[in-house]
């Protein structure tokens, strides 16, 4: 079995809702789809997706960096062998992890193509069904924020994600508004996206810890490993880290540091299930628990991560897997099935959706 053909797709499908974080606004998607075939004529779909003020490129370097760089350094090799392919990827340019994820996942839906099974099958198998879902808000008035929270809670939502960084008072204003309308049952997270500096930080997490929160994610600058460990001594809601942890040896780092409590693997920040699993079993044999971030993946991302939590023993608590319930369409035939904040685990080979290329068509755009 080789891979004789792929091919990178970018895609722009517009958000219902422009959504707003510390460090930028997305309108639309900035996805590239991989269409990875084989020398039997199979074939396999993956996703990777960026944003530029966050991840340093945008969508048209994340398609050069494929067209260029990647996709010929794996024409020729077998996709069940998954170290291969990431060791041909790295000699062929160093770092772009969100883009090897997109021949990653494809190489993953390729195999299971191949052999008749999910992805999970061949990743640690299935262990759990179905997966509770987290809905974010993004960051807006304190009243647009708590309408927001209170409308996902009623379309069956338990775990509130509230982007913060921009402006510390109002940050402060906004969380509590936000537990005072939906009470206590529901768990808040907040997301500062690296909008604090150590004092602002300090003095604002320390007011919220009355809140209530599930944990507070990357107040601090990525490269602020010191920081990050000195609010983990102070404060007691537990601390994770994302941008700060993009590899296995940034993790290692950030837990030397104490600088996290737990960590957030994105399968596209991370460079694909390969290499998201090396980290979720390093933090574990540290101690140290996972969750699954998201990137606004449209279904075929969205199923790949669901492969991967159910898969990966250290992985905790709700998914950040709204990502197709954002956009005005997506490139599948069906969405995956959902329930009152509750994914299905997709159970066809593969990634276990099946793409509309008719609609992969419509949504292409050129470079």
């Amino acid at each position: 079995m080789k891979i004789v053909t792929a091919q990178a797709i970018p895609i722009k499908i517009p958000l219902k809702h422009p959504f707003t974080i510390a460090l930028g606004t997305l309108t639309h998607s900035n996805h590239v789809l991989i269409r990875m075939k084989d020398d039997q004529g199979r074939v396999g779909w993956g996703e990777c997706t960026t944003f530029h003020s966050v991840y340093g490129y945008d969508q048209k370097s994340l398609y050069d960096t494929l067209t260029t760089y990647l996709i010929p350094a794996i024409l020729g090799y077998d996709p069940r062998n998954m170290e291969v392919l990431h060791q041909k990827m790295d000699l062929a340019i160093p770092f772009n992890l969100m883009a090897k994820c997109g021949i990653d996942l494809a190489a993953y839906d390729l195999v299971g193509q191949t052999d008749g099974v999910s992805i999970h099958s061949l990743t640690g198998g299935k262990r759990v069904d179905r997966i509770s879902v987290t809905a974010a808000v993004g960051i807006g008035s304190p009243g647009q924020t708590a309408a927001m929270a209170e409308q996902l809670v009623v379309k069956g939502f338990n775990t509130i994600k509230i982007k913060i960084g921009l402006d510390p008072d109002k940050d402060l204003e906004r969380v509590k508004i936000v537990r005072k309308a939906l009470g206590d049952e529901i768990k808040l997270r907040v997301d500062a996206n690296q909008g604090y500096d150590r004092t602002t930080a300090l003095n604002v997490l320390e007011q919220m810890e009355s809140i209530g929160l599930e944990w507070i994610e990357q107040p601090l600058p990525d490269w602020d490993l010191e920081g990050h460990a000195m609010l983990a001594d102070h404060l007691e809601t537990p601390i994770a880290l994302d941008e700060s942890v993009y590899t296995v040896h940034d993790a290692e780092r950030a837990i030397a540091a104490g600088a996290a409590d737990v960590i957030n693997i994105k399968v596209p920040k991370c460079g694909g299930i390969y290499r998201s699993q090396k980290i979720a079993a390093l933090c574990q044999e540290k101690g140290i628990a996972c969750f699954l971030g998201g990137c606004l993946e449209t279904t075929p991302g969205t199923a790949a991560q669901a492969h991967f939590y159910t898969s990966t023993p250290n992985i905790i608590s709700a998914a950040e897997m709204e990502g197709p319930w954002c956009y005005i369409d997506d490139v599948v035939k069906d969405l995956m099935e959902t329930e009152k904040g509750v994914i299905k685990i997709p159970e066809g080979p593969g990634i276990g959706v099946t793409i509309d290329e008719e609609k992969v068509n419509r949504y292409k755009i050129d470079f």
